[in-house]
């Protein structure tokens, strides 16, 4: 028979285990399609139209921002790896915000971003220095994708 400890012991550390789910679990936000193309962010929030991300190589890709009035603002991100808790710019080069002909769209802009290494990355997004919204992508090595 087994004892009552170890069987009350091994049930909380799995309730445990399923209540602490670490920041290196994050899902990759979702990919979403509207009048401007494929997108990977947050549907009515924040969206990206680029390719698949590789480590160590610089992207083009296009921001764009909804909900709020940004037109003529700077924006910026902060890119966090989740395994390895390195925190970076991954903007190499950007535009101020500018305004779209699109009743949805508010505001958006071309960058060039670069991510120094592999793995899942939560990026925060700011207008302004002001918090907007943040989403999670996959960056991929050269030899797995």
């Amino acid at each position: 028979m087994k004892s009552p400890f170890l069987v009350s012991g091994c049930a909380l550390l799995l309730m445990l285990t399923g209540c602490f789910k670490g920041e290196s679990q994050a899902e990759v936000s979702p990919v979403f399609t509207n009048e401007f193309g494929e997108m990977f962010g947050i549907d009515q929030k924040v969206g990206i139209i680029g390719g698949p991300v590789l480590a160590g190589e610089s992207q083009k890709w296009m921001w764009h921002f909804w909900g709020e009035e940004a037109p003529n603002q700077d924006f910026s991100a902060v890119a966090t790896n989740l395994d390895s808790n390195e925190e970076i710019n991954p903007i190499i080069q950007n535009t101020i915000l500018t305004q779209r002909d699109s009743l949805e769209i508010i505001s958006h802009s071309p960058s060039e971003v670069q991510f120094p290494s592999a793995g899942i990355w939560k990026i925060k997004t700011y207008i302004e220095d002001e918090f907007f919204e943040e989403f999670v992508v996959q960056v991929y090595s050269e030899s797995t994708y």
